[in-house]
């Protein structure tokens, strides 16, 4: 983090806006800026700046959370109810789907990134009882939500059942995710469209919200929280 700073919002908010670097071959930049509401509400600004043009092209722009294990079920308005990937999509439907965040899941002959959902306009997270964490993109976004960060499925485990879950439920909360590729067995690299290069930046902006029941989820995906 290389700075910090907090300002009020006509007694309506709170605007947290933080900034660092990312240590790439020519160092990377980022903003985030987090704007509290007195309700709970939180939107959330993202902004990357790739260091330079010719850096390699970036995987995947987004955020991760860990949230209360008990917050175990997963309730989305995008594609599914399948995986589906940027450039792996079209055979998948929008939609209201829910599952477990253990049934999210898509098993490999070995451990690797899996589960991604795209197209999504909004994500909860929620108890038994329908309350937890409501997540709006502004206007989609691709989410994942496992028991796995990115590094414990990369840390060499060969079969599933040498992973340990985690306790907390692991959320990203992404602005893209790179296409698989693969058109030939997998060989084949990502086409260009489906890439994120490193030649402009990237924004974007989701919502947190306090969720007591599922029931009035899509409505208040839909509710804009002023600033002024």
């Amino acid at each position: 983090m290389t700075g910090f700073e907090v300002r009020e919002l006509r007694d309506r908010a709170v605007e947290i806006a933080v900034s660092g670097t990312l240590p790439t071959t020519t160092e990377s930049a980022y903003t985030t800026t987090y704007t509290v509401f007195g309700n709970g509400e939180i939107k959330v600004d993202h902004t990357l700046h790739p260091g330079a043009s010719g850096l390699p092209y970036i995987p995947e722009i987004g955020s991760l959370l860990l949230l209360p294990g008990r917050l175990s079920h997963v309730h989305y308005y995008g594609r599914g109810p399948e995986e589906n990937h940027w450039d792996r999509n079209n055979g998948t439907d929008v939609g209201l789907h829910s599952a477990t965040v253990a049934e999210q899941w898509t098993p490999y002959v070995r451990p690797q990134e899996n589960g991604n959902r795209t197209d999504v306009r909004w994500v909860a997270l929620t108890d038994g009882a329908g309350r937890g964490l409501l997540a709006t993109g502004e206007p989609l976004l691709e989410v994942n939500a496992s028991y796995f960060t990115p590094e414990d499925l990369s840390a060499g485990a060969r079969h599933d059942y040498q992973l340990t879950p985690r306790k907390d439920v692991v959320l990203r909360l992404n602005h893209r995710q790179m296409g698989v590729g693969g058109d030939d067995s997998w060989g084949a690299h990502t086409h260009d469209e489906y890439k994120l290069f490193a030649d402009q930046d990237y924004a974007y902006t989701y919502r947190l919200r306090p969720l007591n029941g599922l029931d009035n989820a899509t409505a208040a995906s839909r509710r804009p929280t002023a600033t002024e």
